[in-house]
C-alpha cells in the first residue's frame, strides 16, 4: 500500500469543499492509502481551520481525535531549508523524508513547483488519482 503525505490545503479542501481532495480522504479511510503526518502539520491544520474557517474548539478536538486514528504519524528528526518564499512548507518534506512516502499530494505552488523531492512525486490531488 502507498504512503501518502496530503498537505493541510489538500485536508483543507477535502474537509469543506470535496472533489478530488476529499477523494484523496476518502482512500485512507477506506485503507487504501497510509496517510502519512506529523505533529507539525496537524497543528497547522487545526490553526487554520481555528482562525480561517471559525471552527469551534470542540470542533477543532473531534476533528483531531479522528485524524490521529486515521494517519500514521511521524516525527521529523532533520530539518530542510529547500523552500525559501515559505518556509513552512519545509515541515511537509521534512515529513515526507522521515516518512518515506511515496507521494506528497498538494495544492501548494511553491511544493508543486519542485514536483519531486528525494525521489518523491510532488503531485496536485487530480495527477496522484490519475497515477494511482
Amino acid at each position: 500500500m502507498k504512503k501518502v503525505l496530503a498537505d493541510t490545503n489538500v485536508l483543507i479542501s477535502a474537509l469543506l469543499f470535496g472533489g478530488q481532495p476529499r477523494q484523496v480522504l476518502k482512500l485512507a479511510i477506506e485503507k487504501k492509502i497510509f496517510l502519512i503526518s506529523s505533529p507539525a502539520l496537524l497543528i497547522e491544520l487545526m490553526g487554520v481551520l481555528g482562525r480561517k474557517f471559525g471552527w469551534e474548539d470542540k470542533k477543532l478536538q473531534v476533528l483531531e481525535k479522528r485524524l490521529r486514528k486515521l494517519v500514521i504519524l511521524i516525527e521529523p528528526k532533520q530539518t530542510v531549508d529547500i523552500i525559501k518564499d515559505d518556509p513552512a512548507d519545509n515541515r511537509v518534506l521534512e515529513c515526507a523524508q522521515a516518512g518515506r512516502v511515496d507521494f506528497i499530494v498538494s495544492g501548494d505552488k511553491h511544493l508543486l513547483t519542485i514536483s519531486k523531492f528525494k525521489g518523491v512525486s510532488i503531485l496536485s490531488p487530480a495527477e496522484f488519482l490519475k497515477n494511482l
